[in-house]
């Protein structure tokens, strides 16, 4: 090999070393510089300390990266929440940021009462979260979720005035079909078939009247139910606690734990719906303690299921639950005793 030729395979060797030098040294500025921007990507919050049940939160977020605003960035806000026996965030909305880094986000509050709800809001990236920053706010009991309604109050006008008039009006209907009848009586000429028309007439007045007073006696679902009820009671959709695993009504006792609570039970068991919260009645009766002392009438009226309540039979609640739901229920009432 000649002098020429080993200086040309030195100069491509160099030239291959350097490319492969600069190569290396532009990837390491790259991974760098991306990781200086993850690391000074910040997200400042600005949201209300308390929030109300029912009502519409609104948060505002603005990203920034070393002091400049992050456009087109998205930026989701979730909450703590414990699911299936499992705790995490939960997202709530999301959202982009204009060209001021800045995004509005919004969502319905939902969470039970607490003095400290955990919120977070999250700058998402390729590989994930990018960064995140935590914070709390307060939980105000509200009303129920679904307010209806109620027409005008008349006072001291109900459902008796009601019948009254019913009363009056039936009574002239009737009257005015009677005189009906006996008119046609009198009359001369009448045909046979002719003279039997009042007779239906008047039969069907008192079939009409007659169901009429039935109906409003028996009081079927109308609109008095848009009236304002003080015996409700916002009822919580979900008991917060302990971790149970779930265990659907009629499936084996012996898969239950055997731990859950009288309160836990109450609730699972559908009972909160009707009775209230504290036993104090709504659509189901009031559970007060002459009720709850008499523990056989009270475990027949569970297994039985009178009027328009479900039965409960022993591979829904076992006789230890009923207790335990009793003992609970006692608790409950002498604690909101005044």
């Amino acid at each position: 090999m000649n002098r020429q030729q080993k200086s040309i395979q030195q100069r491509t060797a160099h030239g291959l070393v350097g490319s492969l030098i600069l190569l290396l040294t532009l990837i390491a500025a790259l991974l760098g510089l991306a990781g200086r921007v993850d690391a000074a990507a910040e997200i400042e919050v600005d949201a209300p300390s308390e929030s109300t049940v029912g009502e519409v939160v609104q948060i505002s977020a603005t990203v920034t990266d070393g002091g400049t605003p992050v456009a087109d960035a998205v930026v989701t806000v979730s909450r703590q929440a414990e699911i299936g026996g499992k705790s995490g965030f939960v997202e709530l909305d999301s959202g982009t940021t204009d060209e001021a880094g800045v995004v509005q986000l919004e969502f319905v509050q939902y969470a039970a009462p607490s003095d400290a709800e955990a919120l977070q809001v999250e700058l998402q990236g390729p590989k994930g979260v990018d960064a995140a920053t935590k914070f709390e706010m307060k939980v105000i009991d509200g009303p129920q979720q679904v307010t209806a309604s109620s027409g005008a109050d008349v006072g001291i006008i109900n459902k008796y005035w009601l019948i009254a008039v019913l009363c009056l009006v039936w009574f002239f209907v009737i009257a005015a079909t009677v005189q009906l009848l006996v008119i046609s009586r009198a009359s001369d000429g009448s045909t046979h078939s002719n003279r039997l028309i009042p007779y239906f007439m008047v039969g069907f007045v008192l079939f009409t009247g007659l169901g009429m007073f039935y109906v409003v006696l028996t009081q079927p679902t109308m609109h008095a139910n848009l009236a304002p009820n003080e015996a409700f009671d916002r009822v919580p959709t979900a008991y917060v606690g302990e971790i149970y695993p779930y265990q659907g009504l009629g499936g084996d006792p012996a898969d239950r734990p055997d731990d859950l609570t009288g309160e836990v039970l109450y609730v699972q068991a559908g009972c909160v719906s009707c009775h209230g919260i504290n036993a104090n009645g709504s659509m189901g009766g009031e559970l007060d303690n002459d009720v709850l002392d008499d523990t056989e009438e009270f475990t027949e009226a569970v297994r039985e299921g009178p009027d328009d309540m479900p039965a409960f039979a022993d591979n829904l609640l076992t006789q230890a639950e009923i207790d335990r739901i009793i003992e609970f229920l006692h608790e409950t009432r002498t604690s909101d005793a005044p």
